[in-house]
């Protein structure tokens, strides 16, 4: 018995040292330990290696862990860590990539008390080291209007107030009758003011030939007003000094050149509201929200001729494809059963950016897998079925859940589909399954909703106990007319083609990215990317071509009860 069990030590001890690290977790405070035993030894900073593991460990802390507490902190560190070795190796490239992992964790975590000091160095590195002076500009900016009361306000102004005006773009006419920009060395200018007026809050956008610094100031009182000073910003000629809205919400926007160093924006409100003020780049814009319901006004006033038309809601997923800024886009309004069909779908590929969803055991992301299949399945809807098809995202990068169903209802959706790849712990299960918003019936819906969501299942439960009033103008029924049809030829059509596709039917979740759509919506679980035989199906592009057929048999087939397919 006794060498028995030495045996069985030192089988475990070998085992021990031949598995990779990734197995087991790291903790956030080993990681913090070694992080500064790197920072005190000169001579373990001139191996690369010893950089890379490192920063190697923090991103297996971000994705295994991803709800831990010093989640902020740990991004914060991996941006220290590219910064770190950007100094030691001279190289730009890591610079670079310092200055985006910074950006990353300010963008994540914009209230962490690190999200100031992560913009601050990132200003740094393109000041200093890239000399890039109009990216530094612009992170300065954004650390000035996104976190006001940040320690490094000060320092990010006194930095600002020494870089050289940023060139801008003066207009020129462009062949299809719109402002073209073109580069020039000029002080910023004030463009064009936009607006819309939805159920829940009034869009002002400010187009801007460059970006500025902005300095809201909100007087509150029996005519309340929140007005704006663009730093060393001028009116461009013509811009109309009064733009009326008149919606119950603001009464009016005003902008004039207030004096030699700042152009002031002045929103005229009828009663005291909240608002969030957010910065675009491509073009340069600051947006405006003034949150409330309009009184009585559902729609933006303007007519639809005029070149300030309103945007859609998501300005952000509208530059992603490309939209121009004068673009009009229409407001869904609820349609009737009688109307004139499917015009529009909008197809929205799951994860995305720093969000990779669920990982193969061959390295698979989910989020390289819905983009494909997101492509194949628009261009094949448009090719059989004549209809328009918009993406909400087109390449790798991060949107937030709740932002594409927003898009969807501002661009008008008839049909809204997002596509994922299931996962499980033991990656033993295989299959499809179709989902529409409802409770979850059952701990396997709400355990793919807290994985799709990114929450815990209690938080889960949280969303269930409110989600009668968020669903107040969601097409339940005809959804599930929806997930019915397309999870019945998903089987049917990749049964012809493979053997052993499980049918998990459809069910019923609270998915963040379903909450809001006013018009059908499903999510597509297209295959469980942690099943080995699954992940090579969804990376395989025959596989997504058989699905985006499958696809587009349902919608078909559910347009049919519905009424023909309207062609554009």
């Amino acid at each position: 018995m006794k060498y028995r069990n030495a045996f069985i030590f030192i089988i475990l001890l070998l085992l021990l040292a031949i598995l990779p690290c990734s197995v087991f977790a790291e903790s956030y405070s080993a990681l913090r330990q070694e992080y500064q035993k790197l920072m005190q030894s000169s001579q373990l900073q001139r191996q690369r290696n010893n950089w890379d593991k490192l920063i190697a460990g923090f991103d297996r802390f971000v994705v295994q862990q991803p709800q831990n507490k010093d989640i902020d902190r740990a991004l914060f560190l991996k941006a220290r860590l590219w910064d770190g070795l950007s100094r030691a190796s001279g190289s730009s490239k890591d610079a670079l990539e310092a200055i985006d992992q910074y950006k990353v964790m300010a963008e994540r975590f914009p209230d962490s008390r690190l999200a100031d000091d992560a913009l601050f160095l990132a200003a740094q590195i393109a000041e200093n080291k890239l000399k890039n002076k109009s990216s530094a500009y612009r992170l300065y900016q954004q650390l000035i209007v996104q976190m006001p009361k940040g320690d490094m306000v000060a320092e990010a102004q006194k930095r600002i107030a020494k870089l050289p005006a940023p060139k801008v773009q003066q207009p020129v006419v462009a062949e299809v009758g719109h402002a073209d920009y073109r580069m020039v060395g000029d002080a910023p200018r004030l463009v064009k003011i936009r607006y819309w007026s939805g159920p829940e809050y009034t869009r002002v956008v400010l187009d801007l030939s460059a970006p500025v610094v902005a300095k809201p100031n909100y007087l509150k009182g029996e005519n309340p007003r929140l007005y704006f000073d663009l730093l060393y910003t001028k009116v461009v000629n013509g811009l109309p000094a009064t733009i009326a809205i008149g919606n119950g919400l603001v009464r009016q926007v005003r902008a004039s050149q207030f004096d030699e160093q700042r152009t002031r924006v002045v929103l005229d409100l009828n009663r005291v509201a909240e608002y969030k003020l957010v910065t675009l780049e491509n073009p340069h814009r600051l947006v405006i929200d003034i949150k409330g319901q309009p009184a009585g006004v559902a729609l933006s006033t303007q007519p639809p001729g005029r070149q300030d038309a309103p945007i859609a809601a998501d300005d952000s997923i509208a530059s992603i494809l490309n939209s121009s800024s004068d673009r009009q886009v229409a407001v869904h309004i609820p349609r009737e059963e009688h109307d004139e069909g499917i015009r529009l779908v909008v197809v929205d590929a799951g994860h995305g950016g720093r969000d990779p969803g669920a990982i193969g055991p061959n390295n698979t992301y989910e989020k390289d897998v819905t983009l494909a299949m997101a492509k194949v399945l628009a261009k094949r809807l448009r090719q059989q079925l004549g209809v328009k098809v918009l993406l909400t995202r087109s390449d790798d990068r991060y949107l937030k859940l709740r932002e594409r169903t927003e898009y969807a209802n501002q661009v008008g959706a008839d049909l809204f589909i997002s596509l994922h790849a299931n996962a499980t712990a033991n990656g033993k299960a295989s299959g499809i399954e179709t989902y529409f918003l409802n409770l979850s019936k059952n701990n396997q819906a709400a355990e793919v909703a807290a994985r799709e969501n990114g929450t815990s299942l209690q938080e889960v439960g949280n969303l269930e106990a409110i989600l009668f009033d968020l669903m107040a103008n969601a097409k339940i029924n005809e959804s599930s007319r929806l997930a019915a049809e397309v999870q019945q030829s998903l089987v049917s059509g990749l049964r012809s083609h493979y053997s052993r596709v499980k049918d998990h039917g459809v069910k019923q979740g609270p998915f963040h990215v379903l909450l809001g759509a006013t018009m059908p919506s499903v999510l597509i679980e297209a295959g469980f990317i942690s099943n080995s035989r699954d992940e090579k199906r969804l990376a395989s592009a025959n596989y997504q071509k058989h699905v985006a057929s499958a696809i587009v048999a349902g919608v078909e087939s559910y347009s049919s009860t519905i009424g023909q397919v309207a062609k554009r």
